[in-house]
């Protein structure tokens, strides 16, 4: 009887022991670290934003629309730059910006995208850094819900923000407020585009982290709007 008891145990100690091998999991692995910013290779001096257009104020409210045609004809680059000035160009010696800032933070940071190259404006002294890429305007399209009008300009305007220049000061405002700027500055531009004969769309039905993942943006900043830009087909 004692033998069969001893059976018994030794039998069940196996079962448990096989059971507990059966359920052991995979050791946990690290999560990976997020990707590293693209770094631009060149800086270059845009050419002197025009401060003296031809085209009224009153004129290019009325006639701004949002256009999703585009002819593919690429834009100079003194276009550009007046475009991204319109945006977020220095306008005032103490370094006041064509679009009003909550406490002159300036959260934003514009990007533009071609079929070649990817700009980060600087608005201090009116340059932008460069680099050199494959055309991401498909990628761009595809994180947008494939808007066509995102494939199919010659210029994409990304708006992104970084909210955390806000925080310190603002606290739970400074989402919301990040996002009014981000309503000034896209109208800065749209209206820009009109005084020069150009059409664009804001778009912001995206996937913010897909989208800046494509741009290979900083950590703290993220997409919020997206205006291609061109003359309208």
């Amino acid at each position: 009887m004692k033998r069969r008891e001893v059976l018994v145990g030794l039998a069940a100690a196996a079962a448990v022991a096989q059971g507990c091998a059966g359920q052991r999991s995979d050791p946990v692995r690290p999560s990976e670290p997020p990707p590293s910013p693209a770094r631009f290779t060149d800086q270059i001096a845009l050419p002197k934003p025009s401060v003296a257009g031809t085209v009224s104020l009153e004129d290019a409210i009325q006639r701004r629309r949002s256009v999703r045609t585009f002819r593919p004809d690429p834009l100079p680059v003194g276009t550009i730059g007046q475009l991204l000035w319109a945006g977020q160009g220095v306008t005032a010696p103490d370094g006041r910006r064509a679009a009003p800032s909550a406490g002159a933070s300036y959260p934003l940071e514009l990007y533009t995208v071609t079929a070649a190259e990817v700009m980060h404006y600087l608005p201090d002294g009116h340059r932008a850094e460069t680099r050199a890429t494959s055309d991401l305007r498909p990628q761009l399209k595809a994180a947008a819900l494939d808007q066509a009008s995102v494939g199919a300009a010659p210029l994409v305007i990304v708006v992104a923000a970084e909210p955390g220049r806000l925080s310190q000061r603002y606290g739970d405002r400074a989402g919301a407020y990040t996002d009014i700027e981000v309503g000034h500055a896209a109208q800065n531009i749209a209206l820009q585009a009109v005084a020069n004969g150009l059409a664009s769309v804001p778009i912001a039905a995206l996937d913010a982290p897909r989208t800046s993942m494509i741009l290979g943006l900083p950590s703290g900043q993220t997409v919020v709007y997206l205006l291609p830009v061109g003359f309208a087909a």
